[in-house]
């Protein structure tokens, strides 16, 4: 049995609630620095602490994912921040500095830990006979794999850090507040090669999986995580974001990273699993997962905020949250029948579609029904009722909060957590950060640009098409496989990656690191329904949100250049 490696919320709450520790030692209440190295539970809670910072989006934005700022979705709520992104609300004033904020926070605490290595391996000698604690020698096993814990969550920190904002500060030891204030952005190529080493360096000090190990934390880093990083990490590398020279070596340099993934996934017990287990309460034991981000505790904390934010409105509690757009409904190809091949925005192109004449949804890839909820279906499961997503429906507008797009969404939403006030049935929700499907589709890309065709396999042993054939190919899915060597191959590899990483927060940085931005966030279809005399109307809609190439990357936020005028700010901005 493959232990899943999912970073838990329960032991930071553990620690906070008896007041264990805090890495920052000017905040400790004791500010006894030297007691919290000497103490097992408290070195491993700082660890857990430094886990804390990987950042999940299942609505970091009061509900809002970043999928709401791309095409996959528009946020329902009118006055949230997500709408920011667009409306020229953002900002080096208003940056969304979480990223910035929370990655630097973790990055000191990391490198504070690593600085005291010596110290937690000298005061861990104090234990070697004391028969109060776990046996010493499984105590030494777990704080020998701390180091390589610490030193690939602060490379995973880094890879978020450089994605977002280009050039970065890049620190590896603990600064006084002159040399924090004296610091420049180094270069990106310099942050991605930082990355890329340490993998290198730790992957091999990690364990496979954790069986066999004293203590098996489901919360912790195994090898086949740090080469996902690596492998995600060369794929933007490569991109034309950052490979401005289009370097064909960083192609194939990740194209070899991806399928390091993909062929060390059976050793680790990783494999392609059902597309409909990547949601729901237990989609962290999907085989096809890697490492996931859990947000409560395994039996204890669970909360319906998921659902809450994105069950329909009309449903009690439901809020909309991220609609889907007829963008990404339009990308969905069919499986069967006449139109096999072509996608609903081929077959369907006119401005409107007598939904009750025909039925446009019929026979289209499996995963459009595991992602969208369209009108008529019945939606939560619980409540038996079939959603009306036109005009004057129990769940479109004039209600306020209304989908904007003509639809629901499914994808991540556990259909049996009822979020009723009276009857609520709260669910365990984890965040997928890499599952074993993106890596094929990177390989995908990353070979195709190396070889210029698809069904060319260069000095590997699998073509492009062979790896999207994968993922297409799943039991639960099983669409006809990408054939013959298509000159459009990039443009339905781009709608593949869409349709299969939807809400997984990969489009908002996908287009970005395309640098295609102004040809798919300018502006998104909707579907505006309607209905008379018993016939139901789909009109396109379209939301106008314009682009500007300064979006590619974020503002460094305008509080750091005012501590350092070092800090150059980003182009545009």
């Amino acid at each position: 049995m493959k232990i899943k490696h999912i970073i838990s919320l329960s032991t930071i709450t553990l620690l906070l609630m008896t007041g264990c520790v805090d890495l920052n030692y000017s905040e400790v209440q004791t500010n006894d620095k030297e007691w919290v190295y000497s103490m097992p539970s408290a070195v491993s809670g700082l660890v857990t602490n430094i886990y804390a910072h990987v950042r999940y989006d299942l609505g970091e934005f009061n509900g809002a994912m970043k999928a709401s700022a791309t095409d996959e979705s528009d946020y329902a709520i009118s006055i949230s921040d997500i709408h920011k992104f667009y409306n020229g609300g953002w900002s080096p004033m208003n940056p969304f500095d979480f990223i910035w904020v929370n990655n630097y926070a973790g990055i000191a605490q990391a490198n504070n830990f690593l600085e005291e290595l010596d110290n937690i391996y000298l005061s861990l000698e104090q234990y070697r006979y004391n028969v109060s604690v776990r046996p010493y020698e499984n105590l030494k096993k777990q704080f020998e794999l701390f180091e390589y814990e610490v030193r690939f969550l602060r490379a995973y920190l880094y890879f978020e850090l450089v994605r977002t904002y280009g050039n970065v500060p890049l620190v590896t030891k603990v600064l006084t507040n002159e040399e924090a204030n004296t610091l420049t952005r180094t270069a990106a190529a310099e942050v991605f090669k930082f990355v890329i080493d340490e993998c290198d360096a730790i992957a091999d000090k990690l364990p496979i999986t954790y069986e066999k190990e004293p203590n098996q934390d489901i919360n912790r880093v195994n090898r086949i995580t740090v080469l996902a990083l690596k492998a995600r990490a060369m794929l933007y590398r490569a991109s034309p974001l950052f490979n401005t020279e289009n370097n064909p070596s960083l192609w194939l340099a990740a194209a070899k990273a991806n399928k390091d993934v993909i062929d060390f996934a059976p050793t680790s017990g990783v494999e392609m699993g059902k597309y409909a287990e990547l949601s729901g309460e237990k989609n962290y034991a999907n085989k096809e997962v890697i490492w996931v981000r859990g947000t409560g505790m395994p039996e204890g904390w669970r909360m319906n905020s998921v659902e809450n934010f994105n069950f329909p409105i009309g449903v009690e509690n439901g809020e909309s949250g991220n609609c889907p757009t007829q963008s990404l409904v339009d990308s969905y190809e069919y499986k069967t029948g006449e139109n096999q091949g072509k996608t609903f925005g081929e077959v369907w192109p006119g401005k409107s579609i007598n939904l009750s004449a025909s039925n446009p949804y019929k026979d289209l890839d499996p995963r459009f029904a595991m992602t969208v909820v369209k009108n008529g279906d019945v939606w939560p499961s619980y409540t038996e009722k079939e959603i009306e997503t036109f005009e004057g429906g129990a769940n479109a507008s004039p209600i306020y909060g209304a989908t904007t797009t003509g639809y629901y969404l499914r994808k991540i939403c556990d259909p049996s957590a009822n979020i009723s006030t009276n009857n609520p049935s709260p669910k365990r929700h984890n965040y997928i950060i890499y599952r074993l499907g993106e890596f094929y589709l990177n390989y995908a890309e990353a070979i195709y640009h190396v070889t210029g065709s698809a069904d060319s396999k260069g000095d590997f042993d699998m073509s492009a098409n062979e790896a999207i054939n994968v993922v297409r190919s799943r039991s639960d899915v099983k669409m006809p496989s990408f054939q013959g060597d298509d000159p459009n191959f990039l443009e339905r590899y781009m709608r593949e990656r869409m349709i299969e990483l939807a809400f997984e927060d990969h489009r908002f940085w996908d287009v970005r690191r395309w640098k295609k931005g102004d040809r798919f966030f300018a502006s998104v279809a909707t579907a505006n329904l309607t209905k008379s005399s018993n016939e139901v109307i789909l009109n396109r809609g379209e939301l106008v949100r314009g682009w500007n190439n300064k979006y590619y990357l974020f503002p460094i936020p305008f509080t750091e250049i005012q501590k350092n005028k070092k800090l150059e700010q980003n182009p545009g901005w």
